[in-house]
């Protein structure tokens, strides 16, 4: 995992959109920000353009939800993406690593308030 930052950043004022999934992506795949897509912009739309996007690197995503992830990812020495609220008061992705930030690609570096969802990236067979 190498830390990117991301560049924009959610204003409900203007709606703007911030890239947080652009950067975290970029980060556990090691790649420069304007090598993954800002999801946000894809055709096909936000999830369909990252699953996309993914499948394209051959992974496939492995969505976990409801604390399913809590058992084995505390230990399992894989980088991921974690899901849930910042104190910013917006949906927030970073990166997790056995259970614990590794990475929030924010300026704040502030985290997570609790985590909803996380998405490993798995190769495909």
């Amino acid at each position: 995992m190498k830390p990117v930052d991301q560049d924009k950043f959610h204003d409900k004022e203007t709606g703007a959109r911030g890239n947080c999934q652009q950067a975290a992506v970029a980060s556990i795949l090691e790649l420069p920000l304007h090598q993954v897509p800002n999801f946000h912009d894809c055709e096909e739309g936000f999830w369909a353009g990252f699953h996309n996007f993914v499948r394209s690197r051959g992974m496939a995503i492995l969505a976990l939800r409801n604390g399913d992830f809590d058992y084995w990812l505390r230990t399992s020495g894989v980088h991921y993406l974690a899901y849930g609220p910042a104190e910013r008061g917006v949906l927030h992705a970073v990166v997790y690593r056995d259970g614990k930030l590794a990475h929030d690609p924010h300026p704040s570096r502030a985290g997570l308030l609790q985590v909803d969802e996380v998405n490993v990236l798995v190769p495909l067979l």
